[in-house]
């Protein structure tokens, strides 16, 4: 009897305690759940989101071959770029998208279209790669176009692969305000790298001969 009085206690404390919290662990699960099946499905979505970026990032490399870009290759670029940039403005595809449009203005002689696009990529501050690599371009646009004080102020040294063409560019802007001495100092750290990398620079090496005479 006292057994049977135990069952029944633990059985009106457990309808006490459903009737006290069973709606909100109802709620709880349904939550859980509902957490779950908007994770798949958020995951789903990023899945189909990347793979449309994807398949427009592959539209625009297939009209950007190595060499002279053709009028219609150029407009392609910039209508696939323009693409992701509109509906993938954070991904690391856009920013790859502006590198290459900067590219085809450079070709056709619009440095501050280049520059709008090469700004751009650094304003995201994303990729370190891809931001090192746009800073260097946006610094030989800048110095195209005379503004040698902005186009240092981007060649920041860093401890990275980009540390060699960072130095050479920076010899070069030096070079076009008639600081050949910084020029040689620059081209001379850039050249140390090169020998230590065993990369193959041969215009850098003429550049410094060419300060040597």
């Amino acid at each position: 009897m006292a057994e049977m009085k135990t069952e029944e206690e633990q059985v009106e404390a457990l309808k006490s305690w459903w009737k006290d919290n069973g709606k909100s662990l109802i709620l709880t699960i349904v939550v859980a759940l509902g957490g779950v099946l908007s994770w798949n499905a958020y995951q789903d979505h990023q899945v189909s989101q990347a793979e449309t970026a994807s398949a427009y990032f592959q539209q625009l490399m297939n009209n950007a071959p190595a060499g002279q870009l053709s009028e219609t290759q150029i407009a392609q670029i910039r209508y696939n770029s323009d693409l992701l940039r509109a509906e993938f403005d954070s991904s690391t595809y856009a920013q790859f998208a502006a590198l290459m449009v900067a590219r085809a203005e450079v070709q056709v002689g619009d440095l501050s279209a280049a520059a709008v696009q090469l700004q751009w990529v650094v304003d995201q501050q994303g990729d370190a790669e891809v931001n090192a690599l746009a800073s260097i371009r946006l610094a030989k646009v800048l110095g195209e176009q005379g503004q040698h004080s902005q186009a240092l102020a981007l060649l920041v040294d860093s401890d990275d692969a980009w540390q060699l063409a960072r130095l050479e560019t920076r010899g070069d802007i030096f070079l076009a305000q008639g600081d050949v001495d910084a020029a040689r100092q620059a081209y001379t750290a850039a050249s140390l790298i090169a020998v230590a990398s065993g990369a193959s620079k041969p215009l850098l090496g003429l550049k410094l001969d060419n300060l040597s005479q």
